[in-house]
């Protein structure tokens, strides 16, 4: 269980998030609010991207800052803006991705053909990324955030340029 208790983030004399409290199971969860009302900022900090200026968050009850990368092997992110290799293709980007991660080679590469069938590009897995529609990067994107299998899957504005298929 993650557990954010009394949670704030100040920079200077500007409060971006007051006083949150929350208990989280394993699981996907979305937050909506109005823009500007926190909710990237507070992501940055559920991920350790940001340290709050108050409170703590706990993950079955140690501090996430203690727990580096075993906190890492739980957690799948997708941030809003993400960073890729126009060069690369899904496969060799996740499999790069995955490399960082500490995946074993055992299983990566299936794991990667399943997650882009999952997101509907499994047939432009050997296509570099850079002939790419702005909603294929946000699929690409999204599986890379569930490489891991993570326990707990964060996704930042995770529909955007998405088309509703």
């Amino acid at each position: 269980m993650l557990t954010l208790s009394h949670i704030s983030k100040s920079y200077g004399k500007f409060l971006a998030v007051e006083d949150i409290n929350l208990e989280l199971e394993n699981g996907l969860y979305g937050m909506l609010a109005p823009n500007g009302a926190g909710k990237t900022t507070l992501i940055k900090m559920i991920t350790t991207l940001l340290f709050p200026s108050e409170g703590e968050i706990l993950y079955h009850g140690t501090e996430i800052h203690t727990l580096g990368e075993k906190y890492r092997d739980v957690l799948g992110y997708l941030p809003q803006q993400f960073g890729y290799y126009k060069n690369n293709s899904p496969m060799q980007y996740l499999d790069y991705l995955a490399a960082l991660k500490g995946m074993g080679k055992e299983g990566t590469k299936a794991r990667i053909l399943e997650l882009l069938k999952l997101v509907g590009l499994e047939d432009v897995a050997f296509t570099k990324m850079k002939k790419f529609s702005g909603g294929m990067i946000q699929r690409v994107g999204i599986a890379q955030a569930m490489l891991n299998d993570p326990k707990i899957l964060i996704l930042d504005e995770p529909t955007a340029g998405l088309d509703p298929k």
